[in-house]
């Protein structure tokens, strides 16, 4: 093992303030903080044999106090700061103490609000994501030496700061060249990840600092990153020594899976406070991947011969139950037990139960369906007894209406739905999570996935791509018309231009009520009429840019409001989406209702809690222009708002009516401003 050691002391800083020396005078609250580093001593990306400042994104805290009180407070750097030459300068804001003649000054990195009466504790995280050529700053700790100790409030104060992990760059070899390398894993029982205690106020910081050793395991997500068979891995540790123990390292590529038990039975592997350990790793055994189900996330994923899943599970959690072959009764079929769903989004075949249903995906008897056939129990089906007025979800024999399903994905997982008699919808749906239905509606207590075998598995069969359209496009004024050739073999054609999408089966497609003087781009992609021989196209695109809006035209504004109570829209506790008789306007909200049965008043409730939103979006291509939200008499509007088309933000701070107003083409969100909530009477939105 070939390890370099870097001397880590880095010199930071200058708190800069108002106070005048030997006289005392009320001190402004932005002090300036120089940070000096040495050039064998600077943070927090590697680069060669050195270390460097970040040119964004780093934070220090600073803990103060004021003469003997034991009452400290804590300011955080700002994230605007200055680096010239590997030297960064800050500022940061501090409270001073009426009469203090003394003040005490302690700091570390990164930033984190921590109680500081008390010692501090800082964790070396078990995840951690390196980049190419450096560790992943998040998992670094600086901290002050010694506590620095000021006659009033100064115009400079310097820290002497010390490295409290060790580094370790770690060579990885043999890794085939072009596989994805997606994590990697160490693990040792000398357990490297843990977290450190300090008292940045007290002398002797660095003697009485006390390590722990918590966990086994760091993973490092790799993100993706190509292989090349000499691969350099970057990781930050406790400080460990390894030395007669044994490290075991497993790379996951997507290809294969990897792994290296290292025996350091008599060898020498220690990682040091302070120092980059440098070590390889070679000759590592290779293990296929097992075969996975992976979530499905778009329906074009799927064709005929596919392996599929079906489950519920709550989209917070790993765990999920599958739809079964036994039946509970002569209308619902059982799930399994629960079963495990990894970090990568995936449920391991090996891990589904003898009962679990795998369906081999066939065409269903009308067009757009499938029908989900099991080699045991048959087709999934649904069916309807009109005497006793009761449907029943079963298996049978042969693909029926019932047994030929649409697959549609939405917000909170997939929608599952069949024709029984050729007309009348059902649903695929969860009955007290423990038992599958065929309903009349989908059912938002629970969340349903499909999840495929991944078809690198082997397990999907060839289809041939369709041609790829040529398309051509003109506009008059706002309007773009897009038309293309026949492709041999679809059924239908997708179009895009800018927001708006339109599936048709002619060859020509008309877009109103886009913006003027534009460019757009129009794609079209053919869908295939049988999915076994042919996948949907690659998309055929061309740009066009619409005419110039006419002379004093700038697109007429249109104003819609909706003052509550709505009535029809309100359904329990919940508010939902919310009809402004509009169709260019989608407004809907996770707040509550309140109404006069109440409390006297009626509106829409956003509580303090940060789930709650209130949304606004545009359609059809229209531009909001301006939102302005008003709350009840006696009652305030207290919201931070976000616009995503340039991801910008601001507030709405306590008052009775408050505006937005910009040019928006997607959506804004409305979420409660810090502690507190808000009432919303009325909502008004002007477009164009």
């Amino acid at each position: 093992m070939k390890k370099s050691f870097i001397s880590l002391t880095a010199v930071a800083a200058i708190l800069a303030g108002c106070a005048q020396e030997n006289e005392y005078t009320p001190a402004e609250k932005t002090h300036t903080i120089t940070v000096e580093v040495a050039d064998d001593a600077t943070k927090t990306y590697v680069e060669g044999e050195k270390i460097y400042w970040h040119e964004s994104g780093e934070q220090l805290n600073i803990i103060y106090f004021a003469d003997e009180s034991t009452s400290r407070r804590q300011s955080a750097t700002h994230t605007d700061y200055k680096v010239v030459d590997n030297k960064a300068t800050f500022t940061a804001d501090f409270t001073p103490t009426d009469g203090a003649e003394k003040y005490t000054f302690g700091a570390f990195y990164p930033y984190a609000y921590k109680s500081v009466n008390s010692s501090i504790s800082l964790t070396v995280p078990q995840e951690q994501t390196p980049t190419a050529t450096s560790y992943d700053p998040k998992a670094d700790i600086l901290v002050s030496v010694q506590p620095v100790v000021t006659s009033g409030l100064p115009d400079k104060i310097q820290f002497q700061l010390v490295r409290m992990v060790a580094f370790a760059q770690m060579t990885i070899k043999g890794i085939p060249e072009g596989e994805l390398i997606n994590k990697v894993i160490i693990s040792s029982p000398a357990k490297p990840a843990g977290a450190v205690d300090f008292k940045v106020h007290e002398t002797n910081t660095l003697e009485n600092a006390k390590w722990y050793n918590n966990y086994e395991d760091i993973t490092l997500n790799m993100e993706n990153r190509a292989a090349t068979g000499n691969d350099v891995v970057w990781f930050i540790a406790v400080p460990t020594d390894l030395s007669g123990s044994y490290l075991t390292v497993k790379v996951s590529t997507d290809k294969n899976n990897y792994i290296k038990e290292i025996d350091l039975t008599g060898k020498t592997l220690k990682l040091e406070r302070g120092d980059i350990a440098r070590f390889s790793v070679a000759n590592l055994t290779k293990a296929e991947k097992p075969k996975s189900y992976k979530l499905l996330t778009d329906v074009k994923e799927l064709n005929a011969g596919d392996k599929v899943i079906i489950c519920n599970r709550n989209s917070a959690t790993s765990s999920a139950k599958l739809l079964s072959t036994t039946a509970y009764d002569a209308t619902k079929i059982k799930v399994t037990s629960t079963m495990t769903i990894t970090s990568d989004i995936e449920i391991l075949e090996k891990d589904i139960p003898a009962d679990g249903a795998v369906f081999t995906l066939e065409a269903g008897a009308s067009e757009g369906t499938f029908a989900f056939k099991n080699e045991t129990a048959g087709y999934l089906c649904g069916s309807y007894d009109s005497a006793n007025c009761s449907s029943a979800l079963n298996y049978s024999s042969t693909i029926e209406a019932g047994a030929s399903w649409k697959v549609e994905l939405i917000s909170n997982g997939a929608k599952i739905s069949s024709s029984y008699d050729g007309t009348s919808t059902r649903y695929l749906n969860n009955y007290d999570n423990y038992k599958f239905n065929y309903a009349t509606s989908r059912s938002s207590s629970y969340n349903y996935y499909i999840f495929y075998m991944d078809g690198e598995s082997g397990e999907q069969p060839a289809a041939t791509p369709l041609a790829t359209p040529v398309v051509t496009a003109t506009a008059a004024g706002n309007t773009v018309t897009a038309t293309w050739a026949a492709v041999q073999g679809a059924k239908d054609y997708t179009v895009t231009c800018g927001t708006q999408t339109s599936t048709v089966t002619e060859t020509t497609a008309t877009f109103t009520d886009l913006d003027y003087d534009t460019e757009y781009t129009v794609s079209v992609v053919a869908n295939p009429a049988d999915a076994t021989a042919n996948t949907v196209s690659e998309a055929g695109s061309v740009k066009v840019t619409t005419e110039a809006a006419p002379s004093g035209d700038s697109g007429s504004v249109t104003t819609v409001t909706v003052k509550f109570p709505i009535g029809t829209t309100k359904s329990g506790n919940t508010v939902g989406t919310i009809d402004m008789g509009d169709s260019n306007i989608l407004v809907s909200s996770t707040g509550s209702w309140r109404d006069n049965k109440t409390d006297g008043r009626d509106c829409i409730y956003i509580g303090r809690t940060s789930s709650n939103e209130l949304r606004i979006e545009a359609q059809n291509g229209k531009i909001i222009t301006k939102v302005t939200l008003t709350a009840p008499t006696g009652y305030l509007v207290d919201l931070k708002w976000k616009e995503y088309d340039g991801y910008t933000s601001g507030t709405l701070a306590s008052v009775t009516s408050g505006e937005w107003t910009g040019e928006c083409k997607s959506k804004i969100v409305f979420t409660p401003n810090g502690s507190s909530h808000s009432n919303i009477e009325s909502i008004t939105v002007e477009y164009r």
